[in-house]
């Protein structure tokens, strides 16, 4: 290599390390905080979706309810269906409640409740408060191929309790979209599985999965989300995550 190819490469080189796609390797826990900023990472977001339940015997029940959350915050309103008025106010993993309309009153989710179904569901009350991948785990490449990688997650030191003792996370490499993940126990066992699909932007170039099929793989028992509506950054007050809103807003 002669003296001005060896300048030229070397000066590719510089500005290469200056790039932001280049300062540094895609660490796993770069990669999994980019597709958790993607998800929960708005100031707020108000989400309302479909849920419907199917049961092994081939029946199915649909509700229809929405998701106001800001940060660890989230209220979950029932609009339809037999659980239509059922709400449920996460404040963090800790601090969960819940309205029943039909004794009409709210009360505290127990600790030992929260690994429980939500609604009937596949998804449980620790899945409905888990709202940050980086709080709770620390992650390793597994695998990778041209279109992806595959996340090893563990718990974080120090950090928040996660729902179950590992996972693994799928994410797009192209947009750093979660594409899929499972919980497993501590042996490795897959406990819960989640697909998602039909990337859908919202707005602005605000993607987000419109369908997500839940799979409780001790089961085989299914439920399926299909989101209706999306929107983020609407300026959603502190004020609605609040007991009183939980119990007399509509």
């Amino acid at each position: 290599m002669n003296r001005v190819s060896m300048i030229l490469v070397a000066a590719f080189l510089a500005v290469a390390a200056g790039m932001p796609g280049a300062a540094r390797a895609q660490t796993a826990d770069d990669i999994l905080a980019k597709a958790d900023q993607l998800t929960n990472g708005w100031d707020d977001q108000y989400m309302k979706a479909t849920m419907t339940i199917l049961d092994l015997d081939g029946s199915r029940k649909s509700y229809v309810f929405s998701v106001a959350q800001k940060g660890e915050k989230r209220l979950v309103r029932f609009e339809s269906g037999e659980l239509k008025g059922m709400a449920t106010l996460i404040l963090n993993s800790d601090s969960v409640y819940a309205y029943l309309p039909g004794f009409k009153k709210v009360r505290r989710v127990a600790a030992h409740n929260m690994g429980q179904s939500f609604a009937g569901s596949d998804f449980s009350n620790d899945d409905m408060a888990f709202t940050s991948w980086t709080k709770s785990y620390v992650a390793t490449i597994a695998h990778e191929d041209a279109t992806s990688w595959t996340l090893a997650c563990s718990p974080r030191p120090g950090g928040t309790k996660p729902p179950y003792p590992k996972a693994t996370a799928r994410v797009d490499k192209k947009n750093f979209q979660l594409i899929g993940y499972e919980f497993l126990d501590e042996n490795g066992q897959k406990i819960k599985t989640f697909e998602t699909s039909v990337m859908t932007d919202w707005g602005n170039g605000r993607m987000r999965n419109k369908v997500i099929v839940v799979t409780d793989n001790r089961t085989g028992h299914k439920t399926r989300l299909d989101l209706i509506e999306a929107r983020f950054n609407d300026g959603i007050k502190d004020a609605l995550f609040t007991e009183r809103e939980l119990e007399w807003g509509r």
